[in-house]
């Protein structure tokens, strides 16, 4: 048994009731039940790493910091300035309004809450902070986000039991009319929460075969899956796809520049053989009109001289000179005597 109440009405959770990861509450059974193929589940834990459209829960808030003295122009509509879901991530504004992304959770006991973001751009001012139920802000070294030098950089705050929101806040400053590069937001995860009800499915590009998972793998090169994918599905001959890819792409035509070759040891008669292989992985087609073709491997070249101070040993590989002779590469040459 995992709750009480009367027996008219429905049972109550206890409040430290909790999943494991790879499971989820049935609310009508009152037991943790494991997630079926093609869904994950963090347990005591959500993530959100799908940015098609705003996730359930999430609010989005515009305002204008400026007032409206009389004397400037009409003061700027924001109702329209917000964070946009652009598929794997989330995107702020780049206009001189306040956008804030805010998502309330109650934690049933402590956690935390991790990002993964991009912020190319002091001429906006990005902020993340966490207030509590009595909208207080947490103690945290800092709300003022640092921005980045290249790539995603991760962050991650303590969250306190209880209710907590939490808000990601831009605004942005122009600078001579130029537009400011956005806050891109990705890979958020909160733990702490007592269970999840339901399972997530696995988004396109990933899978996962097994019952009760508590994560997604990613499709391997040259396969794709869509959205709940118990399995990933191999890309017709003529498309390829990366590890971790929704859909194929089109091969395009091999050019010089998509092979490569290398050099044979010297044989005892000076030649070395060229061998032709194709740069991995290999994406291109060499079927399509005007592709580039793998030169036949095998040709026999003499082999290039030494370097000065190396000479060919009988087994024609380049070795140093003994002591008290000499080399322009060509052959061994004694000093007479020098």
């Amino acid at each position: 048994m995992v709750g009480g109440g009367s027996a008219d009405g429905p049972p109550c959770l206890w409040a430290a009731f909790s999943c494991k990861a790879g499971e989820f509450l049935d609310m009508k059974a009152q037991a943790c039940k494991p997630c079926a193929e093609g869904t994950y589940s963090l347990g005591t834990g959500v993530r959100f790493d799908e940015w098609d459209e705003l996730p359930h829960g999430f609010a989005n808030v515009a305002t204008n910091l400026e007032l409206d003295d009389g004397f400037s122009d009409v003061v700027e509509n924001c109702t329209t300035s917000t964070w946009v879901p652009l598929g794997d991530y989330i995107a702020s504004n780049t206009d001189e309004c306040t956008a804030t992304l805010m998502y309330a959770v109650s934690l049933k006991q402590s956690g935390t809450v991790s990002f993964e973001y991009i912020y190319p751009d002091s001429s906006i001012v990005f902020e993340f902070f966490v207030q509590n139920d009595q909208c207080q802000p947490t103690v945290e070294e800092s709300r003022w986000m640092r921005t980045t030098e290249k790539g995603w950089e991760f962050h991650s705050v303590e969250l306190s039991r209880g209710n907590n929101v939490l808000y990601w806040r831009t605004t942005a400053f122009s600078v001579w009319s130029k537009v400011p590069k956005p806050v891109l937001v990705r890979n958020i995860g909160i733990t702490g929460v007592a269970y999840t009800s339901e399972c997530f499915p696995c988004k396109p590009g990933t899978f996962t075969a097994a019952a009760g998972s508590s994560s997604c793998q990613l499709c391997p090169a040259n396969s794709f899956s869509s959205k709940g994918a118990t399995a990933c599905q191999p890309c017709e001959p003529t498309t390829y796809a990366e590890p971790g890819s929704a859909s194929c792409k089109m091969r395009p035509p091999c050019t010089d520049k998509d092979y490569f070759y290398t050099h044979t040891a010297c044989d005892a008669n000076g030649e070395t053989q060229l061998m032709f292989k194709w740069a991995e992985p290999k994406i291109c087609s060499e079927v399509l009109p005007g592709a580039a073709q793998l030169p036949p491997s095998g040709l026999k070249t003499l082999c290039p001289p030494c370097n000065p101070g190396f000479y060919k040993s009988n087994s024609s590989a380049c070795e140093p000179c003994p002591y008290g002779s000499y080399s322009n590469g060509s052959g061994k040459e004694d000093p007479g005597g020098v």
